[in-house]
């Protein structure tokens, strides 16, 4: 079972990785800022009971995928490959949970809002 610390990482990440792509927000703050929001860690504690099957080295690879994310986000600035960076990661979770997203904090709304595909 994944800890209630890596899901708040995870939880935390997919929010500010959004919020870059979307609004240009600095992922940096925004990790630090959905950290120690109430929601955010009501949800990582929350998703951290229910999804049980989940291992910490599950969740520590989509962990690494999102902070690859934000590597390549320095590196290319702007643009498309932002929104396929998170959209591949939604993309392995999909896979590896048997074709469907899990109903995990807002990733749904984010999912659809980025035009990911199924």
């Amino acid at each position: 079972m994944a800890s209630f610390l890596i899901w708040l990482e995870v939880l935390s990440y997919v929010k500010a990785l959004f919020e870059a792509i979307t609004l240009g927000a600095d992922v940096r703050e925004q990790v630090r800022k959905h950290r120690t929001e109430k929601d955010t860690i009501a949800e990582a504690q929350r998703v951290s009971a229910s999804f049980s099957t989940y291992s910490e080295e599950e969740v520590q690879a989509i962990l690494e995928r999102l902070k690859a994310c934000q590597d390549r986000f320095i590196k290319e600035g702007s643009g498309p490959a932002r929104q396929q960076c998170l959209c591949q990661v939604f993309k392995d979770v999909i896979d590896g949970n048997g074709g469907k997203l899990p109903r995990i904090d807002d990733w749904e709304n984010i999912h659809r809002q980025l035009n990911c595909q199924r």
